[in-house]
């Protein structure tokens, strides 16, 4: 079977896929991925074959900077609901679907699997016969993004000669829903055919653990990061200082493009690097602070480790609220983010049982759901009944 994977720019939005893709390779298909901006790099260093498609990486950058330009006056809380149908939706799809469409005639593709932010797929899967299926890189998409991006995106599907379905097309086939129910907090019955799948931490390949951590030091090990988009400096010193006093190691991250030395002098038990692979440093934690983004929030649910979530932007704030309402963690509003609220936050967090054991119960939760493997077997029972 020949697997045609497709996704956006963001790291957050294409490492939730690397697991599927490469269970797919382990039995025995054949995997492309058509990547858009910046995103080839990080597949090809998975294993899997890239091909550049959509908005290049100077195209990606400059919807990145028109974005915050536009973004600039909006409240926080109200960012995704103007981000999503505009970047991904009116700027980044009509690109995809110029080069989506030759290339999955020219691979002659049995199934296209597209990240919930990509929205040709469908539009290209319509035209061609071929099945999509709509990978979730968190929680939900609230459907009235999608409502709007199917708006914005009616033209697009009348120039090849197709009514646009709901949503935008995310939910003609199946949805890989890979959020577990306790930590959804946008309702899915508007989804006909959900096919839940374990959210795996993939954050690269292994890399040497940064100092400080996995040694004897019998101090606890938190780990901060606001991820790679909204990680301003000034945020982040706030939470060094308010985790300085806790007497625990701090690993803070900066983003791969963050500057270390612009964060100043930061005590010796604080380590400040670019970029760590999350999915080695999180066994080594006692708890996660951090900007509550899905890859970095279910990272550490599948863990059991429990977090404080300082939300930007996005989906942070429903992931934040999702720690808050199942006891696995707090979280605090950015003007609310001071450091010693943050100190207070995470005393309480390493000191009181209940946020360790609601963390553990969710882990047992992921733990239970479908692996890669076992989707990709019904994926390919889709697409033999489709034949």
């Amino acid at each position: 079977m020949r697997v045609l994977f497709s996704s956006t720019w963001g790291y957050g939005h294409v490492l939730p896929m690397v697991p599927l893709a490469r269970a797919f390779v382990a039995a025995g298909h054949t995997v492309y991925w058509a990547a858009s901006g910046n995103a080839g790099e990080v597949v090809t260093a998975a294993g899997i074959d890239a091909v550049p498609a959509g908005l290049d990486g100077p195209g990606a950058d400059d919807a990145r900077r028109r974005l915050r330009a536009a973004l600039a006056t909006v409240p926080p809380q109200e960012k995704a609901a103007f981000a999503f149908p505009t970047m991904f939706g009116e700027w980044a799809t009509p690109p995809m679907v110029r080069d989506l469409l030759p290339l999955a005639r020219e691979l002659q593709a049995d199934l296209l699997v597209h990240e919930q932010a990509e929205h040709a797929a469908p539009l290209v899967g319509a035209l061609l016969g071929v099945p999509s299926v709509t990978h979730a890189f968190g929680g939900a998409v609230p459907p009235g993004f999608l409502v709007e991006t199917g708006e914005r995106l009616g033209w697009l599907w009348s120039e090849h000669g197709l009514t646009t379905p709901p949503y935008a097309g995310a939910f003609t086939g199946t949805y890989l829903d890979i959020c577990p129910p306790a930590v959804q907090t946008v309702p899915v019955e508007h989804i006909p055919t959900r096919q839940p799948l374990r959210p795996v931490s993939y954050t690269g390949e292994p890399a040497p653990l940064p100092a400080g951590v996995g040694d004897d030091d019998p101090r606890p090990v938190v780990y901060l990061t606001l991820g790679t988009v909204y990680n301003g400096t000034s945020a982040l010193q706030a939470a060094i200082e308010g985790l300085a006093d806790l007497g625990a190691r701090v690993l803070v991250t900066v983003g791969p493009d963050g500057d270390p030395t612009a964060l100043g002098p930061v005590p010796d038990h604080v380590t400040v690097a670019r970029w760590v692979n999350q999915a080695d440093v999180l066994p080594h934690c006692a708890a996660v602070v951090s900007h509550g983004g899905s890859g970095t929030f279910l990272g550490a649910l599948g863990l059991g480790l429990p977090q404080l979530c300082l939300p930007q932007a996005a989906d942070q704030f429903r992931n934040a609220a999702a720690a808050v309402s199942t006891g696995a963690g707090l979280a605090l509003a950015p003007d609310a983010a001071t450091p010693e609220a943050v100190r207070e936050s995470v005393r309480r967090i390493l000191l009181e049982d209940g946020f360790r054991g609601a963390a553990a119960g969710l882990a047992d939760t992921i733990r239970a759901m479908p692996d890669p493997a076992e989707v990709v077997t019904v994926l390919e029972r889709l697409v033999l009944d489709r034949r």
